[in-house]
């Protein structure tokens, strides 16, 4: 994500905050006055936000101006200090809302990652997010997950051939699913960059389906004893494409994956599902 995509969201978060007016400062009859305000996390965890904090302050009041306590990716303890932010009263909590609602998401997506990072405890296996993601975050959310320790899968629908159990059944309802090991080829040809990656649901499938061509293949909803019989189909057939497993993975079971086979482990929990990461901004 750019910078100005990022600032037209977050001129859109702005809209939607405060349409018209803050009704509360305007009928309490604030005054403008210089003010501090510190930003503090009230769990453990891992920080995420430098970047978009300071273009929310900066669309709002560039006169608001930051500290920061902490760098993307550091751990953060209960009720350690962030942000200091300096600059106008009323600035500061137009602020407020729109910090926090991105902040506690995007540490929460970090935490949640290096939880499941350390829960694996295999640095030999990637852990992976998915395109589970909140719509118009996606780009932020994934930079969260790698400040978490983990590790991007594709970005959108452009940037990998991901072929699924829907377009498999689409070849086969239009008749052109014999097709497919020369759809393949043709892709490569014609787009030689774009890794090539195939789900498979069935331990069939990975001697039936043209693999070969393959950079990565899913085995999804694997059982942990089905994936190492599928790695050594695969190890049979001479295929030399990174296996990536998916599918009903939680915190308290991915330790039983480590040491197996496998390169990459996809979780869509890391965005999808993820809990906020409670922080909150006070002023003095």
């Amino acid at each position: 994500m750019s910078e100005n995509e990022t600032v037209t969201l977050i001129r859109l978060a702005i809209l939607e905050d405060c349409p018209k007016t803050d009704i509360t400062c305007t009928s309490l009859k604030l005054s403008d006055t210089p003010i501090q305000a510190v930003l503090l996390t009230k769990e453990d965890g891992i920080f995420f936000g430098q970047e978009v904090s300071a273009l929310i302050c900066k669309e709002i009041d560039s006169t608001l101006s930051l500290t920061f306590h902490v760098s993307d990716g550091a751990s953060i303890k209960k009720m350690q200090q962030l942000i200091t932010i300096n600059g106008p009263s009323l600035s500061l909590l137009r602020a407020e809302r729109i910090l926090l609602n991105i902040l506690q998401r995007l540490c929460g997506i970090a935490t949640t990652t290096h939880r499941y990072v350390q829960a694996l405890n295999d640095p030999n296996i990637a852990i992976l997010d998915t395109r589970k993601t909140t719509p118009g975050l996606r780009h932020l959310e994934k930079q969260a997950v790698v400040a978490g320790g983990g590790k991007n899968h594709r970005m959108s629908l452009s940037d990998m051939m991901l072929i699924k159990e829907n377009h498999l059944q689409t070849l086969k309802n239009e008749g052109r699913f014999n097709d497919l090991e020369t759809l393949l080829i043709s892709h490569k040809k014609n787009h030689p960059h774009i890794p090539i990656e195939i789900e498979v649901e069935t331990l069939e499938e990975l001697s039936t389906l043209p693999l070969h061509l393959a950079d990565y293949v899913m085995f999804d909803n694997f059982a942990i004893d089905t994936i190492e019989k599928g790695a050594a189909i695969l190890k049979d057939r001479g295929i030399h494409a990174e296996i990536e497993i998916s599918g009903g993975i939680t915190l308290s079971t991915i330790h039983r994956y480590k040491d197996l086979p496998i390169q990459r482990i996809s979780i869509g929990a890391l965005t999808h599902s993820v809990t906020a990461l409670d922080l909150s901004l006070l002023a003095k």
